[in-house]
């Protein structure tokens, strides 16, 4: 799967809309920081710096988890490891059921791409076994019926930041590269979007600022999705 050069300039030309997940449709980010933190206090590990938990949040696990370990601690590393995943599990539920919410914008904004048969696609580094969390989220708000396409980290070959996801998610929904748009709110996302080819699109409303997206040359950055109705 090779990516292409897009050529797009104008959103006239698009035909399909893919979307991140965490900080772009569901308003996860704040929670995510609040839960490793807690998490980290109670197995003993130094506080996780916000990189930290973008790598963790971007696909990758509990190999970010271990490089946090300090030297003094290694040889605890399989019982830290463990106690990571159990506190994770048990505080992420509640966190899914009571706190994190779909983003305002959402719903206006699937109505539109709906009424122009604009196809939507999520790509996320979310694993196939926790997604169910995510999607109960944007069901409740009736958004799931809107959805052609979701690919999570298990779908492509390489994770983000490698186009191969977003190239997964065009081909199965049939649209060539050069007329979709991925939006999402982290430096990884844009450069994914920028390899595979499509409209990059940036939202400050999760885990990374306006200089952090700028760096990687979206299309547009965009306060939040909410703003993205009028640009169709």
């Amino acid at each position: 799967m090779a990516p292409k050069t897009s050529s797009i300039h104008t959103i006239s030309d698009i035909r399909c809309a893919i979307f991140d997940l965490d900080g772009t449709l569901i308003d996860s980010v704040p929670v995510y920081l609040q839960l490793m933190e807690t998490i980290f206090k109670a197995i003993g590990l130094p506080p996780a710096p916000k990189q930290l938990v973008s790598e963790f949040m971007n696909g990758g696990g509990l190999k970010v988890i271990e490089k946090h370990i300090p030297p003094e601690l290694q040889h605890h590393k399989e019982t830290i490891l463990k106690r990571f995943k159990i506190a994770g599990r048990n505080t992420s539920q509640t966190a899914f059921k009571s706190r994190i919410k779909v983003f305002d914008g959402v719903q206006p904004l699937f109505l539109r791409l709906s009424a122009l048969a604009i196809p939507i696609g999520i790509v996320t580094s979310t694993e196939r076994a926790h997604i169910h969390r995510k999607l109960r989220l944007l069901e409740k708000d009736g958004l799931t019926q809107y959805l052609d396409a979701v690919i999570v980290i298990e779908d492509a070959p390489r994770k983000k930041p490698a186009p191969d996801p977003l190239l997964v998610c065009s081909e199965r929904l049939g649209v060539n590269v050069e007329n979709c748009i991925y939006v999402g709110d982290s430096h990884v996302d844009i450069r994914a979007a920028n390899g595979a080819g499509m409209t990059a699109i940036g939202v400050l409303s999760g885990l990374d600022d306006h200089e952090t997206l700028m760096a990687e040359k979206p299309h547009m950055i965009l306060e939040n999705v909410n703003e993205l109705v009028k640009v169709f």
